[in-house]
């Protein structure tokens, strides 16, 4: 009698135990859903923030170096014996001021020459004589006119190679000295094919630049290149960015960060990303409802990595969790990872 009550008894042990087991586990599952359980509980207060109304910005951001609009080594198209040398670095010059001088004797000689050439065709030569003699003369005006080197623009000498008494010649290895244009620096880079097609001239950019760290410099958008580049496998687009503003502090060739404002968004109600998780394709935030959070669907709008656009579900002053890390796992997603859900912002 006695093996027999053992025979029945334990397969209703079991029953019960595994009973409770799926009782208890029913209840967890529904205490996460209705705010009891896990999100019955005390909340630090710098786990929490005000929603409210901020300026978005949609950026990209590149990395190039300073340089001046324009720039030019100075180089004779004649040779001869330097008589006057106007260079000095970091002098400021106009267009058209005359930098440095050549000897001139033999270019003057031939210039007389042509010219005396010329007036007597034009009294006792042939159609053809005179024009060959207007050709000689124009050539040896051009070679006496050579002699002196002007500066192509206004701008600054950067460099000075040559003293009075020098020889130079007329190839590109006989640079006499260096110009940059007197203006706001540029700054080239590359932006990837993916976010190339948001960049258009005109838009503003922020320029930090690493020799001047507590300094941010405007700038804009001056050209965006018609065709791309390919180094390596890698694609991107040449773009231009002029600064707006100058300063002495900023040099030729100093390292700089671009960040090109894209998008720009006024008055909007903005939250951290990490505030938003993803439960079975739909956006939500833990919205504090008399002391406790409670998942709130949101539909969300644009985000730069960083903060995120909510274009429903949540008002200025509403108080929400900043960081639902724990709210994330529980419906399997990652903090701060935005699943794509049906009506998900960009």
């Amino acid at each position: 009698m006695k093996k027999r009550k053992k025979r029945w008894l334990l397969p209703v042990i079991l029953f019960l135990v595994v009973g409770l087991v799926i009782v208890f586990a029913v209840q967890g599952r529904r205490a996460k859903l209705t705010g009891s359980g896990p999100l019955n509980q005390e909340i630090p207060p710098n786990a929490v923030m005000k929603v409210e109304k901020g300026d978005f910005q949609k950026t990209i951001t590149a990395s190039g170096y300073l340089s001046p609009q324009q720039s030019k080594d100075l180089v004779f198209s004649v040779s001869g014996r330097v008589v006057t040398d106007y260079l000095q670095v970091g002098r400021q010059v106009k267009k058209d001021e005359v930098l440095v001088e050549l000897d001139s004797t033999r270019q003057e000689l031939d210039y007389l020459q042509a010219k005396r050439a010329y007036d007597l065709a034009l009294i006792n030569g042939l159609e053809r004589e005179i024009k060959e003699a207007e050709l000689n003369l124009k050539l040896a005006e051009k070679n006496l006119t050579a002699t002196k080197l002007r500066a192509p623009f206004d701008g600054i000498i950067t460099r000075d190679l040559v003293d009075v008494g020098d020889y130079v010649g007329t190839s590109e290895q006989s640079v006499v000295g260096t110009i940059i244009a007197d203006g706001p620096y540029e700054i080239e880079v590359k932006i990837s094919e993916n976010e190339s097609p948001q960049v258009v001239v005109g838009q503003r950019a922020v320029i930090r630049v690493e020799a001047i760290p507590d300094r941010r410099f405007e700038g804009r958008v001056k050209e965006v290149a018609l065709q791309a580049v390919n180094e390596n496998g890698v694609v991107s687009l040449p773009v231009k960015i002029v600064l707006t503003e100058e300063s002495p502090l900023l040099k030729p060739e100093y390292s700089a960060e671009v960040e090109i404002i894209v998008e720009e968004i006024k008055d909007q109600v903005m939250v951290p990303i990490t505030a938003i998780f993803n439960n079975r394709g739909q956006e939500q935030v833990m919205k504090i409802v008399n002391n406790q959070p409670v998942p709130t669907p949101v539909v969300t709008g644009p985000s730069n990595g960083f903060s995120v656009v909510i274009r429903e579900g949540l008002a200025p002053g509403d108080e929400i969790m900043i960081n639902t890390y724990q709210f994330a796992g529980n419906n399997n997603s990652n903090p701060g990872q935005r699943q794509p859900g049906p009506r998900a912002g960009i």
